[in-house]
């Protein structure tokens, strides 16, 4: 847990505040930090490298075209992210533009990957291995939780600088720690790493666990969450059941 000696108060809201809010004031009065995009720059280019590294002859897809994607949204972000000061809100839409794409090319890449596991394999060609299975559906649910986080995060709220705004746009995400008084200090905002672990939740329960979606967008962006997840898991599973021995 970090500590701001202007203030003499823990800067990481992990648990609640035992200091007294200085007279004239509370903590929600306060002006929060921008948020940085380090965290969410570092996912990104964590799922990019085993798209890049892992050699093709373990793996079936995604297909080049979607680390180029990746990478290349990496550097526009870089680019955005590197100004002086905060991160303005006119480059918003284009963010959500970025981040757009990112899920465009990885819903291709599971498609890609489900009709490859559903067609016959044609004369001539091996069928594709476990391992080869295992490892596309690996990367293929990774890059789904890190793409669709990205994209919960610039949305919820109008997006970070939104969100400092202290409410000036309506969440689009209910996290406990805004819907239960005393769970959190008054001027909790949810992060990013909290946006990663509601698409992770989102992927391996298909369906919200502790964070609930209040718009139709949120409540859309996570159906088609869950049912490329569920689309892969069982495609693939199945087709390794099928594939081991007896």
């Amino acid at each position: 847990m970090g500590f701001d000696a202007q203030h003499a108060r823990p800067t990481d809201h992990d648990g609640p505040m035992t200091e007294d809010p200085p007279a004239g004031g509370t903590p929600g009065d306060r002006a929060r930090p921008p948020e940085s995009y380090v965290w969410p720059l570092t996912s990104l280019v964590l799922v990019i490298l085993p798209q890049v590294l892992i050699p093709a002859r373990l793996r079936q897809g995604p297909i080049l075209v979607v680390p180029i994607v990746e990478g290349l949204v990496v550097l526009m972000l870089l680019l955005v992210a590197a100004r002086p000061g905060p991160v303005p809100r006119g480059a918003r839409p284009f963010i959500l533009t970025l981040f757009g794409s990112l899920v465009v090319a990885n819903t291709t890449a599971a498609v890609r990957l489900v009709a490859l596991v559903l067609r016959s394999t044609p004369k001539g060609q091996a069928p594709p291995t476990v391992t080869q299975l295992l490892v596309a559906a690996g990367l293929v649910l990774a890059t789904n939780i890190v793409t669709f986080s990205l994209l919960y995060w610039q949305l919820d709220g109008g997006g970070p600088s939104g969100r400092q705004g202290h409410g000036a746009s309506y969440p689009d995400f209910q996290f406990p720690q805004t819907g239960t008084e005393g769970l959190a200090p008054p001027d909790w905002q949810p992060r990013f790493q909290d946006f990663l672990y509601v698409a992770f939740t989102n992927v391996v329960a298909f369906s919200p666990t502790d964070t609930l979606p209040l718009t139709h967008r949120a409540k859309g962006l996570m159906a088609i969450q869950s049912l490329i997840s569920l689309s892969v898991l069982v495609v693939v599973l199945s087709r390794v059941i099928n594939i081991l021995p007896a």
